[in-house]
C-alpha cells in the first residue's frame, strides 16, 4: 500500500486527478462517494480497562470525512464486493463463536467446539485476505488539515501528490508571451477580459483565465476558472460540524456528570477526554473556550473524585 495525505476538503472530483487508485489507468475513470471514520488507536487500550469506557471515548473521538475517489468500475465493483463479503464473513465468525462455547459447555465431542472456535478466526482473515486487501483505500488518520490515506497503486499515488504540489510551478512569463506546460497558443486572451492576456489555462474545462480570474483552494492548488469554481462550490456540500458533538462540549457534559460521587467510569471517561481536550487546545491559537471547558470539566471531575474519597472515608467509620 502506498501512502498519500490529501488536504481536508478536496477529496472531490475537482481537485484530484482522474487516475484509479487501485489500478492507476485513466480512462474509464469515474469518482465514487467514499465514506471514511478513524479514531486514534490508543482508544483500544481502553478496552482492556473497561469496553464501556472504550465505546464512549471512541464515539467521541471518531472523526468522518466523507467525498469522491477516482475508480474504474471493475475496480471499484471489486473493492464493494469485498466490503460487503467481509461484513457476511464477520457475522458468520460471530455466529460460530456462540455455536464453539455452546459446544464446549455441552456434552458434545470436544473436537467440534475447537473446529468452530478456530473457523470462527479463519473465515474473516481468508475472506479479507483473498477479497479485500489491495483492493481499495484504507485511512490511515483524519486530522484537521488533512486525511491520510493507504492505496494500492504506486503511479496513482504519485500523480495525486503531484497534483497537490502541481500549482507551484510557473506557468507563464510576466510578459504574456507563453502559457503553461498545456501548450495553450501565444497571447491567448481570457475568457472573461478580452483586454488582458491568460498566464493561466484552467485544469478541468481548458478555458483561459488572467490572474483576476484565477481561483485556489490553496496556494498549491492548480487554478480553477470562475464558471468550474461556481460549480465546485454547488457541487461540494460543506458539512458542518455539530457543536453539540465535539470533544470540549463532550468532555464539559461528562465532567458535569462526574459530580455524582462513585461513578467510577464516568470519573474515567471524564479525564481522559478532558485531558487529550485541554492537549488538543494548549496552543495559542486554539480556541480559549475550549481550553476553558476542558479546565472547568477536570475540575468537575475533582469534585466528584473528592465527594466519593469523604463518602468511603464516611462509611468506613461506621
Amino acid at each position: 500500500m502506498h501512502h498519500i495525505d490529501i488536504p481536508s476538503g478536496e477529496l472531490n472530483e475537482f481537485d484530484l486527478p482522474a487516475i484509479c487508485i487501485v489500478t492507476g489507468e485513466r480512462q474509464g475513470v469515474v469518482f465514487k462517494p467514499v465514506n471514511f471514520s478513524w479514531y486514534p488507536r490508543w482508544i483500544g487500550f481502553l478496552a482492556l480497562l473497561n469496553l464501556l469506557i472504550a465505546i464512549i471515548v471512541a464515539s467521541v473521538m471518531t472523526k468522518r470525512v466523507t467525498g469522491t475517489l477516482p475508480f474504474t468500475e471493475e475496480a471499484w465493483s471489486r473493492w464493494k464486493r469485498g466490503q460487503v463479503i467481509m461484513a457476511v464473513s464477520v457475522l458468520a465468525a460471530i455466529a460460530l463463536l456462540i455455536l464453539a462455547f455452546c459446544l464446549l459447555a455441552s456434552d458434545a465431542p470436544e473436537w467440534q467446539g475447537l473446529v468452530a472456535l478456530a473457523s470462527s478466526v479463519a473465515i474473516p482473515v481468508l475472506a479479507w485476505v483473498f477479497f479485500l486487501r489491495g483492493r481499495g483505500p484504507k485511512v490511515r488518520r483524519i486530522d484537521p488539515d488533512n486525511i491520510s490515506l493507504a492505496i494500492p497503486n504506486g503511479p496513482a499515488a504519485h500523480a495525486i501528490t503531484g497534483h497537490f504540489l502541481a500549482g507551484l510551478k510557473s506557468p507563464a512569463r510576466d510578459d504574456g508571451e507563453s502559457l503553461d506546460a498545456n501548450e495553450a497558443p501565444a497571447h491567448a486572451l481570457c475568457a472573461r477580459h478580452d483586454d488582458s492576456v491568460a498566464n493561466q489555462v484552467c485544469t478541468r474545462c481548458g478555458a483561459f483565465m488572467c490572474p483576476r480570474c484565477e481561483n485556489r483552494v490553496r496556494r498549491e492548488s492548480l487554478p480553477l476558472c470562475p464558471g468550474c469554481w461556481e460549480l465546485r462550490g454547488h457541487t461540494i456540500a460543506v458539512q458542518a460540524k455539530a457543536p453539540g458533538l465535539t470533544l470540549a462540549n463532550s468532555g464539559l457534559f461528562m465532567g458535569v456528570i462526574s459530580v455524582i460521587p462513585m461513578c467510577y467510569a464516568v470519573h474515567v471517561v471524564s479525564l481522559v477526554l478532558n485531558t487529550v481536550s485541554l492537549v488538543r487546545n494548549r496552543h495559542p491559537d486554539s480556541p480559549r473556550i475550549d481550553r476553558k471547558k476542558a479546565i472547568a470539566g477536570l475540575a468537575l471531575t475533582g469534585i466528584g473524585l473528592l465527594l466519593t474519597l469523604g463518602m468511603r472515608l464516611y462509611s468506613g467509620r461506621w
